[in-house]
């Protein structure tokens, strides 16, 4: 497992490689996301301004955008937001429907499932990309009883 620091330097080369530039917003977006798992915009938002970041959340919004572009983070979509993870190894989700808690998947667990989707050779998937995963929806156990998202 990498450090975050390593995990951010890897982010700002493949934005570099991408022809963008590191600047000092895309940086301190990539340090939130390096401590996290998945985040909302607001949260990242929220996260900088505890640091003392000045850092507007429509700057944060553009910056989360360009990152995806990118592809230097991927977007899960959690009961109606959006929320954002670095994409540095691909990985796969679950997504509680009621609480909204998101744990992450080893690749080879849907392995099986992504090899039938592609044995014919109709179909190509994007799981082994930088952006690429799968993301399954339900109910976790510790969830309080309650309507689903």
């Amino acid at each position: 497992m990498h450090t975050a620091e390593q995990r951010i330097a890897a982010a700002i080369t493949a934005i570099r490689a991408a022809g963008g530039r590191a600047t000092g917003a895309r940086g301190a977006v990539l340090r939130v996301l390096a401590a996290a798992t998945h985040l909302s915009a607001a949260d990242v938002h929220a996260r900088l301004a505890a640091t003392g970041a000045r850092i507007d959340l429509s700057t944060v919004h553009r910056v989360l955008a360009t990152l995806a572009g990118l592809e230097v983070v991927h977007v899960v979509p959690i009961g109606g937001a959006l929320t954002y993870g670095l994409a540095d190894r691909p990985h796969h989700h679950t997504v509680c429907r009621r609480c909204g808690t998101v744990r992450q998947l080893p690749p080879s667990a849907v392995a099986a499932a992504i090899a039938a989707a592609t044995a014919d050779g109709t179909f190509t998937t994007d799981t082994a990309g930088r952006d690429g995963g799968v993301v399954v929806y339900g109910t976790c156990t510790t969830c309080p009883a309650g309507p689903a998202r």
